[in-house]
């Protein structure tokens, strides 16, 4: 005997068909096989109900987690070179993240986002003062509004450095963290209306880096080099996972 159970999922008739061969004199007047038999039905059933999902909701779904997850960080990726290198490198922050346990999405938030929040105050307000004449929260919101708007050859070189100095802007208490993330998703529009992925991005960065200082008078155009050669290059790293849009 064979018994056809056709299953309607999703309006569909006629999506999967369960066939089970059961020789009847075993169930004929045998109660408890027949309670087997259809036992095994409904969990043939069951499994088969799960794996349709109704047009790939649970895929779906999961898509979107990603791309909440990919929108919290797309921001501040655009000034990841320079996280990247306070933490030693792209190899270095993924085996940091993998030895602490967690996702590498989950690791990324939270290195990435307020990625001064373990400096000392008093390194980040250096940083600002040293390096951007910054003393107060006014100077850094006018420098970034200029880095924002201003007209230049390399934008790339302007958003990395106006990404990273806004969460440097946060440790000293010139920015709430709200205010930098509205600012950086200002950016992060600009960037993804000018730049078609991140290798454009990065290479305009690289440029802007060398017009900026064609010397290399300030130190360290060979390490940011590197770098950017690693976040396109490296298997590891975010830029890999995470488009620029």
């Amino acid at each position: 005997m064979h018994i056809y159970i056709y299953t309607y999922l999703c309006g569909a008739p006629h999506q999967y068909r369960i066939v089970l061969e059961v020789h009847s004199s075993l169930i004929q007047n045998n109660d408890n096989m027949r309670k087997n038999v259809l036992k095994t039905v409904l969990l043939a059933l069951l499994a088969v109900v799960g794996l349709a999902s109704c047009g790939g909701s649970s895929s779906s779904s999961s898509n979107g987690q990603n791309n909440a997850e990919y929108d919290a960080l797309r921001p501040t990726l655009l000034g990841g070179v320079y996280f990247y290198r306070g933490y030693g490198g792209v190899q270095a922050v993924d085996s940091h993240i993998k030895s602490g346990g967690v996702d590498q999405i989950e690791g990324y938030k939270q290195l990435f986002i307020n990625p001064y929040e373990e400096e000392t105050a008093s390194n980040a307000n250096g940083m600002l003062r040293k390096d951007w004449s910054i003393t107060n929260a006014d100077e850094l919101k006018a420098q970034l509004e200029k880095l924002k708007t201003q007209e230049s050859e390399h934008k790339a070189w302007d958003f990395a450095r106006a990404v990273n100095i806004s969460w440097a802007g946060l440790r000293v208490g010139y920015l709430t963290q709200a205010e930098v993330e509205a600012y950086q998703k200002e950016l992060l529009a600009l960037a993804q209306a000018k730049y078609p992925d991140w290798t454009a991005y990065f290479n305009d960065f690289l440029a802007g880096r060398t017009a900026w200082d064609p010397n290399d008078e300030y130190g360290g155009k060979a390490e940011l080099e590197s770098v950017v050669k690693d976040i396109l290059e490296s298997p590891v790293s975010i830029y890999k996972v995470i488009p620029l849009k």
